[in-house]
Order: structure tokens, then C-alpha cells, then sequence
């Protein structure tokens, strides 16, 4: 079974239920496994010492919360060693977690100059990126290192992106495996552990830029080969 940790605020997702019924879907489909969607406030190691799950897969997220929100998270991004991968938002939260010193590694990517031929994007309840660059569609991203994970891919990937911050230094004991034009650090992994990050969605590929859904499953047969190891 996955885990797939959403990072939905609690009174929307008791109201309304999971914004992310099409991601769980496409993690199911691509593993074989069920998946569990579980909100990220009330997410943490004992959860998964109590399912026990194959993988653990992070949603990405428009904002950053109040901390307290996220201890339970940065505890699992620090100490799990159960498969994982984060995308977007919760990328950005493996440089700046325990403490949950959340902000002091994730800023935004740059500012637009007045006479930049880029589209804008009006101020939200949620944030103000109306005079910075934003990220958002289907862009190229380039492996920089092989790795198990690109198996079947392009060098030059195509894969979805909805975002306006990034992280400015490279998380400790991590290696980045992918940039992109707009973004350095755009995906990583853990030197020693089952643990990859990404700025990009490949959870939100759609035709025909299905590289997202090839890296997902990539990641599965990952997983798999992990606990067959394990058990031997």
C-alpha cells in the first residue's frame, strides 16, 4: 500500500473530501497497489509505523501553513526509511525541514522586469507572485545524472510545472539528477536512502506529455526491487 500525503487544509478535506482522487488513481495504477490519502497535519512516523507502507508519496501545495502543522511531516522527510517521493511544494520542504525551519531555503524564483515578454499572474488569496516569474504548464527538464528512474526516458523530459518558488541550495546528502532552464535544483535524490524530489509534477502528466506517468512508474518498479532486497 502507498501513502500518498495531501497537503490539503483539514476543514476542506473533512468538508469537501480529497482534492486528490485523479492522483491517487494514477499512483494505484502504476504501482498495483492501493494508495491511502491521508491529510499532511495528521501525518507523521507513527502513521507510518502503523501501515506500514511500500512507498510514501507527497502532494505539492500553494502555501506553507502554520508550522506546527508540519512537524509530523519534516519528522517522516528526516527519518523514514520507507520509499519516498515529493513533489512540488513538498520538494521544496526537504531543504528546509526539521526545525521546520520551513522558509529559509525556499525563496521565490526571480523577479519579472517591467519589459519581459512573460505572462503575469494576478495576486491570489493565497499569495502575491504577480511581479515574479511563474512556472506553470509543460516544460523541458534534462537529467544531468543517470539514475534507475529515467529508464525509457528522453534526456530532455517534458513534464508539468505550477510553481513560483524553488530551493536555492541543494538539501544535505542529497544530489540533484535534473534542471531545468528555469530551475537548477528541479529534482533530487538522497545519496543513501529511496528518496527522490521534485520541483515538477509528473503526477499531472496529460497527452501527449506522458513522461510524468513513465517516471511514476519507474518509481514503482523502484519500490518493488527495494523490498525484494529487503527481504532477501
Amino acid at each position: 500500500m502507498y501513502i500518498y500525503v495531501n497537503f490539503q487544509e483539514e476543514e476542506s478535506y473533512y468538508k469537501d473530501g480529497s482534492s486528490k482522487g485523479l492522483i491517487k488513481a494514477r499512483l494505484e495504477q502504476v504501482s498495483g497497489e492501493r494508495c491511502l490519502v491521508v491529510p499532511y497535519q495528521e501525518f507523521g512516523m507513527s502513521v507510518v509505523k502503523e501501515f506500514k507502507p511500500t512507498a510514501v508519496v507527497m502532494s505539492g501545495f500553494p502555501r506553507i501553513g502554520k508550522p506546527e502543522g508540519y512537524i509530523g511531516v519534516c519528522e517522516v522527510l528526516e527519518k523514514c526509511e520507507v520509499p519516498m517521493i515529493c513533489f512540488c511544494g513538498s520538494h521544496q520542504l526537504i531543504g528546509g525541514s526539521l526545525t521546520c525551519g520551513l522558509h529559509q531555503n525556499i525563496k521565490r524564483m526571480r523577479k519579472i522586469s517591467p519589459d519581459e515578454d512573460f505572462p503575469r499572474v494576478a495576486r491570489t488569496e493565497t499569495s502575491d507572485a504577480s511581479q515574479y516569474f511563474v512556472a506553470s504548464g509543460f516544460f523541458p527538464i534534462k537529467r544531468v545524472k543517470e539514475d534507475t528512474i529515467f529508464t525509457g526516458l528522453p534526456e530532455l523530459m517534458i513534464m508539468k510545472c505550477a510553481h513560483y518558488c524553488e530551493l536555492k541550495s541543494l538539501p544535505a546528502d542529497f544530489e540533484i539528477i535534473a534542471s531545468s532552464g528555469h530551475c537548477k535544483i528541479a529534482m533530487i535524490k538522497h545519496k543513501s536512502r529511496v528518496f527522490y524530489g521534485t520541483q515538477f509534477h509528473p503526477e499531472g502528466y496529460a497527452e501527449p506529455w506522458m513522461d510524468g506517468k513513465k517516471l511514476l512508474e519507474n518509481f514503482a518498479n523502484i519500490v518493488k526491487k527495494h523490498w525484494e532486497e529487503v527481504k532477501d
